[in-house]
């Protein structure tokens, strides 16, 4: 026993790795013991358009820096992390400039193409919320850079507290969207806040290289990675924004606390899963390639049988339980957590395997899947729009047929490499 507390405390990677699964797991309990509190205050409507902005949102917010603040933790040389940095910084203003001229302009076509017009009057705000997820990304990966686990933990755990408390308590204020959004913003200025100056790489000595050369030399991450985040991050939103075209906001509303219900057994078993597992495989990789099939197998049956009970349970019981502890105006949600259940169970098996990919180098193949989950989603979503339950039984067999094929394409890789180190 006392063996493994010290291995498991001394080690720097697994100490490292417990730290962020320990933040993540405490920001989806937040979550859980908030959104009864929220839902209490706040119309199924009103969470519906927040949920409508905050995808807005967070689908330019992933790429507002193009991805250059993955190149922060790269170079050995500080001088030339320093210059990452602040090139990131740059991009990000730049990048929400132009967003802001677009929408100024453009506005009312773009809200149109989502049936977005419900948000119109605070569209504006929308390049404000990019910025500031963007900052928070750059922060987190300049602690990254410096190796402070802790505090990359904590920004992120002090973010959804901040924000999730301060929903209740502006919605006691005044119950509106502009609420919401304060809300969530707020959040993310104060976690910045806290630890923007721990993230900052500043070195006195001078690099003559431009900021420019540093693009250059770093382009692969706009050109590929960029692209890459896009079109996942879009795939993960498309159900939302299908949802806000052809129905209300209120029905979008009861969507979002389906989905946030939905995930919070990825987020409290599947995120620790992940990180041990990433960890094991490329230490398997490196040691014997052979491994890593029965590993990814082992991994892989665990998570069937540490999800299959808690998701027959929703699929069973969550109108009655959303009823209990949300009110009968919640129902609905209950009823849609029904049919999203196996489609997110699918994804609770999948996600914490999904890095084998990135063990074996094979990036490209997650990179086309995801193109493949965006077309799929889009035209099965387009064609089954018609009725409520056959979008939502649209989004759930898109989403399991993509991750039954993303296993299938693990198993034949990691298959393949057995065959060939016999």
């Amino acid at each position: 026993m006392k063996n493994t507390y010290k291995y498991i405390f001394q080690n720097e990677f697994i100490s490292n790795v417990l730290k962020l699964s320990t933040s993540t797991i405490f920001s989806g309990i937040t979550v859980a013991i908030t959104l009864p509190i929220i839902t209490t205050i706040f119309s199924a409507s009103d969470l519906g358009k927040y949920q409508l902005l905050i995808s807005i949102i967070t689908l330019f917010g992933v790429v507002a820096s193009l991805k250059y603040e993955m190149a922060i933790v790269l170079p050995k040389d500080e001088t030339v992390a320093e210059k990452v940095f602040k090139l990131c910084f740059l991009v990000l203003l730049i990048f929400c400039l132009f967003l802001g001229i677009i929408l100024f302009f453009a506005e009312n076509n773009l809200l149109k193409i989502i049936n977005a017009e419900s948000i119109a009057e605070i569209s504006w705000l929308i390049p404000f919320g990019v910025f500031f997820f963007g900052l928070f990304e750059i922060i987190k990966y300049g602690l990254l850079r410096k190796k402070m686990f802790s505090e990359f933990s904590l920004a992120r755990l002090y973010q959804v507290l901040s924000s999730q408390s301060l929903m209740i308590i502006f919605g006691w204020i005044k119950p509106t969207i502009l609420s919401l959004f304060s809300a969530f913003v707020t959040g993310l200025v104060f976690a910045s806040a806290l630890y923007i100056k721990k993230s900052i790489i500043i070195i006195k000595t001078k690099l003559t290289i431009s900021i420019i050369k540093i693009a250059v030399r770093f382009k692969k991450f706009p050109l590929f990675n960029s692209p890459m985040v896009f079109a996942n991050t879009l795939s993960n939103e498309l159900p939302v924004f299908f949802l806000a075209k052809y129905y209300s906001t209120e029905i979008l509303g009861y969507y979002m606390l389906a989905n946030r219900l939905l995930i919070i057994p990825m987020t409290l078993i599947g995120t620790a899963i992940n990180k041990v597992y990433f960890q094991k495989a490329s230490e398997t990789f490196n040691e014997n390639k052979i491994k890593v099939l029965p590993l990814y197998i082992k991994t892989t049956e665990r998570l069937i049988v540490l999800g299959l009970l808690p998701f027959i349970g929703i699929i069973v019981l969550s109108p009655s339980i959303i009823e209990i502890i949300f009110g009968k105006e919640w129902t609905d949600s209950g009823l849609i957590m029904q049919i999203m259940a196996i489609g997110i169970f699918f994804k609770f098996i999948t996600s914490p395997v999904g890095t084998t990919f990135t063990v074996i180098n094979k990036q490209e193949i997650a990179f086309y899947l995801t193109l493949f989950s965006l077309f799929l989603r889009f035209g099965v979503m387009f064609y089954f729009h018609e009725s409520l339950t056959s979008l939502l039984w649209a989004i759930t067999l898109s989403t399991t047929i993509y991750y039954v094929i993303y296993h299938f394409f693990i198993y034949r890789l990691l298959s393949k490499i057995s065959k060939d180190n016999t």
